[in-house]
């Protein structure tokens, strides 16, 4: 299961927060601490506002490295596989 069909289950209307946010990176498999931080900082202020699935996505595909951040440009891409993978290969 993927990041957006923890959080979203299908309905694209649906805004997610926080909270749930919070919930969803702390379970899905594979997603290191490192990792988790890194989701934390980029998604914070999005998801304290509410995030639609298709603002999520956008904010997935969009995802880079940026000085300061606490992982690396090949790190980034792994985190993008793991919270979106899926959906890439089934377009």
């Amino acid at each position: 299961m993927n990041i957006l069909e923890m959080l979203f289950g299908g309905n694209t209307g649906k805004r997610i927060y926080r909270k749930e946010f919070e919930q969803a990176i702390t379970v899905l498999p594979n997603i290191s601490d490192k990792e988790r931080e890194y989701l934390r900082g980029v998604f914070g202020n999005a998801v304290k506002d509410g995030i639609t699935e298709i603002e999520l996505k956008k904010v997935i595909f969009g995802l880079q490295h940026n000085a300061g951040d606490n992982l690396d440009a090949i790190e980034v891409e792994s985190v993008k596989r793991k919270l979106f993978g899926e959906l890439e290969d089934s377009r």
